[in-house]
């Protein structure tokens, strides 16, 4: 009750500024509409940039190979497989791309017909060792067996006859396909694929985009023998630290088996991880600077429009000072006023986050803001409100009820 009565005066005061209530509770809304969606924004580029890809990202590096195709040309991928294998250092050797690379999701079904589409899944298709260079934590059933696998050409179609093909599945995957059964020895099916699950994988990331689909990925190994392909060359060292080192090694070695390649680019996966989020994490950093920005304009204009009232409420001040009110009454006083207007902007602004969130969910993908976000942005406005006015409700606090009273 004591509470009420005290915001009862304070709202009739403010109703007498409409105009420069109505506006700063605008900016509090703006400002509360626009921080929770870039900070969502932000947050989830951070979280994205540092989600592991499910493989051993420091020890893979990757050489890509143009190939030379003429009748002179004597290279082979299981020759060049061989001598990466054969480079000091190098713990394993597969021909493939790593994940985010050229990442790209093929319809799934579960039945041979391949009617009614389950989901759609990244497809890792490589040479033999391909697990292996990644790195992949299978958590049941086992890894592939070279002795089991097709060669590439069959994978590809050129052979004769669709062979069952081996594959590795991670979790994500085999439960969207058959829920809490047991996937191993199970069937499933691509456009051109005939596919039997032999292990579960933990993750594999194809593509890191933030959303659950990411992890919705299986693993095909083929057999390389006198074919050649342009392509990537992977490997996998056993000392991270030796990596671009080893890598260099890997490079020369490549080239003295295949001179008719021509080498584009090597890199190790942890610069084309860096490189890959390099884009989005500049974004980010842009979009913090507009929060910093829009914060530190949305306190000057609380913190000014608190000066312009104590300014121009000196005499009523003096006489509130004059008929017994304290210091601690006039403080609160303009800090119950500030909480009034910041509440009325962060009601409003909740609002039109989630208006302008639904409209970034329709356009760019974005999934639906947490309350969290909503919670986290309303407290840092009611801290910097508070902030704002504390200064200028200290100046009225110390007005001297004579000296108030004489001001005209």
């Amino acid at each position: 009750m004591k509470m009420l009565m005290q915001v009862r005066p304070i709202v009739a005061a403010l109703r007498s500024h409409k105009a420069a209530v109505t506006l700063l509770v605008l900016e509090i809304a703006l400002t509360m509409a626009v921080l929770a969606n870039l900070f969502f924004i932000v947050r989830g580029t951070m979280e994205r940039a540092h989600t592991p890809t499910g493989i051993a990202e420091s020890q893979i590096g990757v050489i890509q190979s143009i190939g030379v195709i003429g009748k002179n040309v004597k290279e082979s991928t299981g020759a060049n497989l061989a001598a990466l294998q054969a480079v000091p250092g190098v713990q394993s050797a597969a021909f493939g791309a790593p994940p985010l690379w050229n990442a790209g999701r093929v319809p799934v079904f579960r039945i041979a017909a391949r009617q009614h589409k389950t989901l759609a899944a990244y497809n890792s298709l490589g040479s033999q060792g391909l697990s292996q260079t990644l790195g992949l934590h299978i958590v049941a059933g086992h890894d592939f067996v070279d002795s089991h696998l097709p060669t590439i050409m069959q994978i590809f179609g050129a052979g004769k006859g669709h062979p069952t093909i081996p594959a590795l599945v991670t979790r994500s995957l085999a439960h969207k396909l058959y829920g809490d059964a047991d996937p191993l020895g199970k069937m499933f099916y691509t456009g051109s694929l005939n596919l039997r699950v032999i292990g579960v994988i933990d993750h594999l990331r194809g593509n890191i985009t933030g959303r659950a689909t990411d992890d919705d990925s299986f693993v095909v190994e083929g057999l390389v023998g006198s074919q050649d392909f342009g392509g990537g060359y992977m490997i996998r060292v056993k000392d991270s630290a030796r990596l671009p080192q080893v890598l260099r090694a890997a490079a020369a070695a490549l080239q003295k088996a295949s001179p008719g390649h021509v080498q584009a680019k090597m890199f190790t996966f942890s610069d084309y991880r860096a490189d890959y989020f390099s884009s989005a994490l500049a974004t980010s950093h842009m979009l913090v600077a507009i929060m910093l920005i829009l914060l530190i304009v949305t306190a000057l204009g609380v913190g000014g429009l608190a000066s312009f009232w104590v300014q121009q409420r000196r005499r009523h001040i003096g006489m509130r000072r004059a008929l017994g009110a304290t210091r601690g009454n006039i403080l609160r006083y303009f800090q119950i006023e500030n909480l009034l207007i910041v509440t009325a902007g962060i009601v409003l602004g909740a609002i039109v986050a989630y208006v302008l969130n639904l409209a970034l969910m329709q356009h760019f993908e974005l999934p639906r803001l947490p309350p969290d976000y909503l919670v986290t942005g309303a407290v840092a406005l009611w801290i910097l409100g508070q902030l704002a006015v504390l200064g200028p409700a200290m100046r009225a606090s110390h007005v001297s009820p004579v000296v108030a009273t004489r001001a005209v």
